[in-house]
C-alpha cells in the first residue's frame, strides 16, 4: 500500500526544490492565471500574491502536522495544489519552448506534483510528523521569500521579451547576447 503521507510530503518537497532552482515559477504562473487586461495594472502586487500562494502550502502543512486539523489542512492544500496545477497547465499551453525544454520539464514536474498532491490529500487519513512538517514549512518560507523578492525583475523581463512582440522602436537600445561592433552613425569609411 502506498504511504500517502510520504507522497504528499514528496510533492511539497519537489515543488520547493523546483522553485528554489527556478525561482521565477510563481511569477510566470500568475502571468497566466491573471487576465492580461488586469495583469499589468496589478503587477506591482505580484510579490503579495506569491507570498499568499506559498502561505496556502504552509497553512496546509501546519494543520496537517503541527496543529492537527485534517479538514483545514486538506482545504489549504487543495487550494495550493489547484492553483499550481491550473497555472502549470496554462503555462505549458501558452508558451512555445524551442530552445529551453528544461523549463517545460520543470513546469511538467510542477503539474505532476500538484496533481499527485491533490490525490494524496484526498486519500490522507493521518497527520504528518511535526518535525517534518516544520522543516518543509521553513523551506517553503525561503522559497516564497526568494520568489517574492525577484518577482518585479521577472515581470519586467517577461514584459519585454514575451509581450513586446516586435513593438520595440527602431531607435531603442537593445542588449543582445553576442554584441557586434558597429560603426557610429555619422562615421565614414
Amino acid at each position: 500500500m502506498v504511504g500517502w503521507k510520504s507522497v504528499l510530503l514528496g510533492c511539497f518537497a519537489v515543488q520547493v526544490v523546483v522553485n528554489l532552482v527556478f525561482y521565477g515559477f510563481p511569477s510566470i504562473v500568475f502571468s497566466v492565471l491573471i487576465p492580461d487586461f488586469l495583469y499589468w495594472k496589478i503587477a506591482w502586487s505580484l510579490p503579495v500574491f506569491i507570498i499568499l500562494y506559498f502561505l496556502l502550502a504552509a497553512f496546509s502543512l501546519y494543520y496537517l502536522g503541527i496543529s492537527p486539523s485534517l479538514r483545514r489542512g486538506k482545504l489549504s492544500g487543495y487550494l495550493y495544489f489547484a492553483v499550481g496545477a491550473v497555472g502549470s497547465i496554462g503555462v505549458l499551453l501558452k508558451f512555445t519552448w524551442g530552445e529551453e525544454p528544461i523549463f517545460q520539464v520543470a513546469f511538467f514536474l510542477w503539474l505532476l506534483s500538484s496533481l499527485l498532491g491533490v490525490l494524496a490529500l484526498y486519500l490522507l487519513e493521518e497527520t504528518i510528523p511535526e518535525p517534518i512538517s516544520a522543516a518543509i514549512i521553513a523551506f517553503i518560507g525561503i522559497s516564497a521569500f526568494v520568489s517574492a523578492t525577484t518577482a518585479q525583475w521577472i515581470i519586467a523581463d517577461y514584459y519585454v521579451h514575451v509581450n513586446a512582440n516586435g513593438s520595440i522602436p527602431e531607435n531603442a537600445t537593445v542588449i543582445v547576447a553576442y554584441p557586434e561592433n558597429v560603426s557610429p552613425p555619422n562615421a565614414t569609411g
